[in-house]
């Protein structure tokens, strides 16, 4: 509709669209219009926005020999890099020149000039590419868990003002105290009664396979175990025999720890003779031992379990197979 003369209800819609912050292509399409038209209609009127004028004004135009110099630069790198990697080794090199700077409208339209604009299927086999997207991906992550423990963060003082006597928990890693309930805090393994210590925005933190978020938890039951069980076992124990001096100990033959000859410490067996007699091995060392072959066992299982998926995915693949060649003759 170029050459149309702008009646008054479109240039006040020009002005409204405009202020609304919409580009002049924007408003172009929004009125049926061309953008040429647009800006002449808005450089008549003098409607041209005085910063944007002086920025324009102020931006460095490419000479002819430097319009080639991309151009060849752009071929020299469309290859196995994404417009980006072509904008920002092109700006590293200008900085250095004192030449203009692109953005990555301008590579495209270089690539697209010289036809070697790759498809972005095509894009995204590039390194570059992926560790941009995750980048981004991370970014937005979290943004939207922040956006969601505002949300909880309100919910969480709505139910204390409604039940302020609620059991409570602090995460173990982030450090905020929430209610102890399911809509904050995960089961512990398969039980319905005992929550995890860590909240479910940190258990979903975390990253990793299950498998890794699994070790993850192990390791840091080890630590509770040897920070917070034997620590205060060798608090009692130092406490207990300042007070008796003459009680028998006896010494662990796996950690060599010294411990109290109590069946807390030690567990007791019936020997052939009858009567029963202490362990040589403290309960603590034995509950480690008895914990790592469990996880073994566990690990065991799951590769056997994937063993036999993988082997029968192969042979109905390889039935699939047979049938299709059945059929071909």
């Amino acid at each position: 509709m170029a050459g149309r003369h702008y009646d008054t209800d479109e240039l006040q819609l020009i002005v409204i669209l405009r202020n609304r912050g919409l580009s002049i292509p924007a408003v172009a399409r929004e009125l049926g219009r061309t953008s040429s038209g647009i800006q002449g209609a808005l450089r008549a009127r003098g409607w041209v926005d005085p910063a944007r004028s002086r920025s324009m004004r102020s931006a460095r135009v490419f000479s002819a020999e430097q319009r080639e110099a991309l151009r060849q630069f752009v071929r020299s790198w469309a290859g196995g890099h994404t417009p980006s990697d072509i904008r920002d080794e092109w700006n590293r090199e200008a900085i250095t020149k004192t030449w203009p700077v692109v953005n990555n409208g301008r590579v495209l339209y270089y690539l697209r000039e010289l036809g070697l604009q790759k498809t972005k299927k095509m894009y995204m086999q590039f390194e570059s590419y992926r560790s941009r997207q995750s980048a981004a991906q991370k970014t937005r992550r979290a943004k939207e868990q922040e956006a969601l423990r505002r949300v909880l963060r309100i919910r969480r003082d709505e139910i204390y003002a409604c039940e302020p006597d609620l059991a409570r928990r602090k995460c173990a890693i982030c450090g905020e105290t929430w209610p102890l309930t399911k809509q904050f805090f995960r089961n512990a393994g398969g039980s319905a009664k005992y929550f995890l210590k860590r909240c479910r925005f940190c258990d979903r933190g975390l990253g990793g396979s299950a498998a890794e978020r699994c070790k993850l938890r192990m390791d840091a039951y080890d630590r509770h175990v040897i920070v917070k069980q034997i620590s205060a076992a060798r608090a009692e124990r130092d406490a207990f025999l300042r007070k008796h001096r003459n009680f028998p100990t006896r010494r662990c033959s796996c950690c060599h720890e010294t411990w109290e000859l109590v069946p807390e410490r030690y567990p007791r067996y019936r020997s052939a003779a009858g009567g029963e007699l202490y362990r040589r091995t403290c309960r603590f060392c034995l509950r480690t031992s008895a914990r790592l072959k469990e996880r073994a066992k566990t690990v065991a299982d799951r590769i056997s379990i994937t063993t036999v998926e993988g082997d029968q995915a192969a042979r109905r693949s390889a039935n699939r197979e047979g049938r299709m060649e059945w059929c071909v003759q």
